[in-house]
């Protein structure tokens, strides 16, 4: 995989490395092949949207003025 490393300030080939808590197949960390520094790739998290939903609508004095112009 490779991954932008901040050590070596460029782009870098990373590996799993042996991972004490996890078998190697699902190592989150990974460690760059140029100077070992180690990263850990975190699944993706998805935020919900915390904000109040707004509904559109009509404005109720545009439509009574809609009425009345017809």
């Amino acid at each position: 995989m490779e991954l932008h490393c901040d050590t070596c300030a460029r782009q870098r080939i990373f590996e799993r490395p042996a991972c004490a808590d996890h078998p190697r197949e699902t190592c989150p960390d990974r460690a760059c092949t140029g100077c070992g520094a180690a990263i850990v790739v975190a699944p993706v998290i998805l935020l919900m949207d915390r904000r109040s939903r707004v509904l559109l609508g009509r404005h109720p004095k545009r439509e009574a003025g809609r009425r009345h112009a017809a």
